[in-house]
């Protein structure tokens, strides 16, 4: 899983300063995102991955084959990093999730492996042009600046996968609020997380205050404002002056956030 592999390559990038390592992931999540690309990072009570390093696997082994023994909270969290994909990457892909979506959800194994290929193919583009995230890997956040606060107020008792799916929601509605997105593909992100069993939100007991608070740690701030990244279009993502990263007033994520959640 993906707290496995980034412990042991965290370990392999410090140990003898920097000992080769493999990958071999186990859960959905592990398998189409955090195994692939070279970030290891530790969590702390401060926040998400702020202890780290880029260390590259030798070789990333998976077999869809373990994905039958996974727990099905644990399955449905590795499904948030599989639509982040196609939202942010591969139009085709989204196609091809909402029409296979019932050989997903039941775990067929040839369908697994295609979207275990295909997601690895975009992972590694990525991290191909931006190893060390100058721009174009900040991408790959999509959903996690909030997310990544949620599960920080939830001190890690809510899955990572659910944390990054409520938070394309509430991003998705950031982007609406900017004009930077069309209504109609954020309905379609929604309907899609919708159909994987998603909640629409976590640590209801968390103030959305808190939640942009926490946002002020994320990797991606600067200069005391955090910086987010947008969809402008399915498998298309906005690009300002300055590159992915857009900086945003806390008081639109705050409006936006009491509007989706009453608080």
């Amino acid at each position: 899983g993906g707290v496995v592999g980034d412990m042991a390559g965290f370990t392999a990038a410090t140990y003898l300063r920097g000992i080769p390592f493999v990958q071999f992931p186990t859960t959905l999540l592990a398998m189409v995102d955090s195994s692939v690309g070279g970030k290891t990072g530790l969590d702390t009570p401060a926040g998400k991955n702020l202890i780290g390093a880029f260390w590259q696997p030798r070789a990333v082994i998976a077999d869809v084959g373990t994905l039958l023994s996974l727990p099905d909270d644990q399955y449905q969290a590795g499904l948030a990093e599989v639509v982040k994909h196609a939202v942010i990457s591969d139009p085709r892909l989204f196609e091809f999730l909402e029409q296979r979506w019932s050989e997903i959800a039941r775990r067929d194994q040839a369908v697994l492996l295609e979207v275990v290929r295909w997601n690895c193919r975009i992972k590694a583009s990525v991290v191909e042009a931006d190893e060390h995230e100058g721009d174009l890997r900040k991408i790959l956040n999509y959903g996690h600046t909030l997310g990544h606060a949620l599960e920080t107020a939830a001190d890690y008792r809510l899955l990572h996968g659910t944390c990054v799916a409520i938070g394309m929601r509430w991003e998705g509605r950031v982007a609406r609020a900017l004009d930077l997105w069309p209504a109609e593909d954020c309905e379609r992100v929604e309907r899609l997380l919708d159909l994987a069993g998603f909640p629409a939100e976590g640590m209801p007991e968390a103030d959305s205050q808190r939640l942009v608070t926490l946002t002020h740690a994320d990797k991606k701030a600067r200069a005391g404002r955090v910086e987010y990244v947008f969809p402008c279009a399915l498998g298309r993502m906005h690009r300002g002056e300055r590159g992915y990263g857009i900086a945003v007033d806390d008081r639109v994520v705050l409006d936006v956030l009491a509007s989706l959640r009453g608080r």
